[in-house]
Formats: C-alpha cells, structure tokens, sequence
C-alpha cells in the first residue's frame, strides 16, 4: 500500500474493527441479556413455587402446635432442590435447620445475580422465618462457564474483524491511488481522462468524477489559451488602429512645423484632418474601454424596461448621423419587457444600428420589435452592399471590418453588442448576402 496512505488506511482499518467489535459486543451482551433474563424468570417461577409448598407445610405442622425447632428438619428434608436451597431460622435469627446446595458465592454472582432480579423469598412462621433462596454457586458457575465460551469467541471475532477490515481499507484505498496516480498526471501536463479499469466497479464513480474533472481541466486550459491569443490579438489589433490616426495627426503636426503648408486653405485640410483622425482614435478609445467593461467577470446590473423604448431612444440619438426619416422602427407585438442592463443593451442596439448606418450608405433601415411567450426580438436590416460569407462569419470579431467594407468604422460595434446580449442572457445572429443586405438579430429573453 502506497506510504501516502498509510496513515488513512491504518485509521480506517482500525475504525472497521471498533465498528465490528461494537457489533459483536451488542450482539453477545443482548443474547446474554436475554438468556439470563430467561434463566433468571425460570429460577424465580421455581423459588416461588417451593415458597408456596413450604407455607402450606408449615401451616400443616402449625395447625398439630408444633413448635418450630421441632419440625424444622423435618420440613427442611422435605423441602429445597438442585437449584433452591431452604434455610430455616427461629425468632434470635439462629438457623434451625437447612437443605439443598449451599448459598455461599462470590461478589460478582451476587451482583450479577441482583443485576438480572434473582432474589430469595422469605416466609414468616410462628417463632421464626423460612428462606428459599437461589442456587448462587450453581449461578456462579454458569456464568464462568458462561464466559469460558464467550471470550475465545469474542478474541477471533476481533481478530476476524480486523482482518476484514484491513481487506476492506485495502479495496477502499485502491480508488484513490489510481486517481492520485491521475492526478500526478495532470500535474505533469497530461490531461488525457483514464479509462475505468475493466471489470472493476468500485472505481466506476471515482473514475467518472475524475473524468470529468480532467474535460473541465482541459477545457479551460484550452480556454484560456485563447483568451491569450485573443488579447494578443486585441493588444495588435488595438495597437494598429490607434497608431493610423496617430500617424496622420503626428504627419501633419511634422508638416506644420516645418512650414510646408503656409497657405490659409492648406492649413485649414490639415487641421480638420487631424480633427478628424483625433475624433476616429476617440472614438475607438471609448469602444475599447467599453468593451473592456463588457468583459469584465462581473455580473451586469438588472432592471426591467421596455425593449421598444429602448430601441427607440438609441435611434433618435443616430439620427442625426443618419438623416431625417432613413431609420424607420416598427413593433409588431404589444409592450415586450426585458430585464437587463439598461445602459449595456442601450449600447448593444445603437452599434448595431450605427453599424447600419455606417456600413449601407444611403440605405433604408428598419428596426423591428417584437416578442413572443420567452424572447424578445430586435431585428436590424439594411439594403445595402451586404457581406460574404468570409465576411459575415467573422462579423463580430474585433476589429474585423472586411475586405470590402466602406466607412471608418473601428470595427469593434459588433463585437460589443454580441458581447452585452450575452450579458444580457441572449443571442446575436448575422444574415448576409452579397447585394441583397445584412440583418442583424438579437434576442433576450422576455420577462
């Protein structure tokens, strides 16, 4: 047995044996209990009986007026037995006469004895008193017999259970060396689940739970090695967005300094471009740090609210940015509640639309409310140049706008409303076709 558990398996051992000889100890003290109970009951019936046959005796002798001392060997022969033996006594408590085994034995009979209710019956007489009093030799003497039997019996229980016990901690233990020797696995890099031995049924659970402990193993190591690709790849993403505006902007600044453009008109283009550039990297600051917020472990804030209200104020605000009347929003059902952060979901709808805005120029754009029994509907849709399949299935990645795509988006406002939906306990999904416009959906769930 490995060292490692030999200290466990010792004390487990040794809590089969007390366990066991606990067992055997109730075992034999109530099976004693109960034949001395019943040895004891026989015994009082007989001094009982003898009590009434040497009353009736006595009575006989009185009623001829014999005195005591006269008919008190007499009545002592004729009274008494194997197991009872009769004492008779006169008034000065001197004994007269007697039959049957002598009543001398030790303590622990005596003891014993009271214990289980064994007692003497006393007859009062004229002149004196008749004792019919139990067999305490012969009692005494069952019970070390009695005990003789027992204790051998008791000593090969205790060893049988000992045995037993060690077989027993023994296949108890073998579960947990194979799954330290697992475990050591893992430790060293192997998170490969062991097969459950065959044939061997003890370890089933065992097996399973370590099973599964190693996919979950597995699955956040693979996890978080693509949260670090993913930050690797969202600190170059990052970098190289921020480092072209502010490569124009440093560009120009050199310009001015060197007095290349001297003109009015020439120094007016190079200050709204570099306006320009300073409001695009702005803007992809604060989409950072909200999307930073957005991936933040911690739980969101609920509140419930109206998703159309909702979606109604975060088109007013684009409208500016859109033009009067090209976003149209439309609810197909009656007031559809959610429970949400108010303020991410707010953010969630106005990137997407603004994604529409900025991605379809000139296109219409229409957004639809609507709800069933458990999910509340937001449907963005454009008529614009739409996207290829390459394109759509990386829509919501950071960064990620497309080979084709116009505007100047920083292409983070997909990724930021995929990320609060989910949030939020709902879905983003993205419909897309080359000329036939984009669609974009998001679900949550109806309260």
């Amino acid at each position: 047995m490995s060292e490692a558990f030999a200290p466990f398996a010792s004390r487990l051992t040794r809590g089969y044996v007390l366990l066991a000889v606990a067992l055997i100890a109730l075992v034999v003290l109530t099976t004693t209990v109960l034949a001395f109970l019943l040895y004891v009951g026989t015994l009082n019936d007989t001094i009982a009986s003898d009590a009434r046959r040497v009353t009736e005796r006595a009575l006989g002798y009185q009623r001829l007026h014999e005195p005591l001392n006269a008919y008190a060997p007499a009545l002592a022969a004729q009274s008494g037995g194997a197991r009872v033996g009769v004492r008779i006594y006169d008034g000065e408590h001197r004994l007269l006469a007697q039959s049957g085994p002598e009543s001398g034995t030790g303590r622990l009979a005596r003891g014993t004895a009271a214990l289980f209710g064994l007692h003497p019956a006393i007859v009062r007489v004229t002149g004196g008193a008749i004792v019919i009093a139990p067999d305490l030799a012969g009692f005494s003497r069952l019970l070390e017999r009695y005990l003789t039997f027992v204790t051998p019996i008791g000593v090969l229980a205790v060893v049988a259970a000992w045995l037993a016990g060690r077989a027993v901690t023994r296949r108890a233990i073998a579960p947990l060396r194979e799954v330290t020797s697992a475990l050591r696995g893992i430790a060293a890099g192997d998170f490969a689940p062991q097969p459950l031995p065959p044939g061997e049924a003890s370890l089933r659970e065992l097996t399973t739970a370590y099973n599964e402990v190693a996919r979950r193993l597995t699955a956040v190591t693979l996890e978080r090695d693509r949260n670090e690709l993913q930050m690797r790849q969202f600190i170059a993403d990052a970098g190289h967005e921020l480092r072209t505006p502010l490569t124009i902007v440093m560009g120009y600044l050199e310009i001015l300094q060197r007095g290349v453009v001297d003109d009015a008109a020439g120094v007016g283009h190079v200050y709204e471009t570099m306006l320009a550039e300073s409001r695009r990297m702005r803007a992809a600051i604060e989409k950072l740090i909200l999307l930073a917020r957005l991936e933040r472990p911690a739980p969101s804030r609920r509140e419930r609210f109206d998703a159309t209200a909702l979606v109604t104020r975060a088109v007013d605000a684009l409208q500016p940015l859109a033009g009067p009347g090209r976003i149209a929003v439309t609810t197909r059902t009656g007031p559809c509640s959610i429970e949400a952060d108010e303020a991410e979901l707010y953010e969630a709808i106005k990137n997407v639309v603004e994604n529409a805005v900025r991605y379809a120029p000139g296109s219409p754009i229409s957004v639809d409310v609507s709800c069933d029994a458990q999910w509340t509907t937001i449907a963005v849709s454009d008529r614009g140049p739409g996207m290829e399949a390459q394109d759509a299935e990386h829509a919501f990645d950071r960064f990620y706008r497309g080979g084709d795509r116009l505007g100047d988006g920083s292409g983070l406002g997909l990724a930021i409303a995929k990320r609060a939906v989910e949030r939020a306990g709902g879905a983003t999904a993205l419909e897309s076709r080359p000329g036939a416009g984009t669609r974009v959906t998001i679900s949550l769930p109806r309260v």
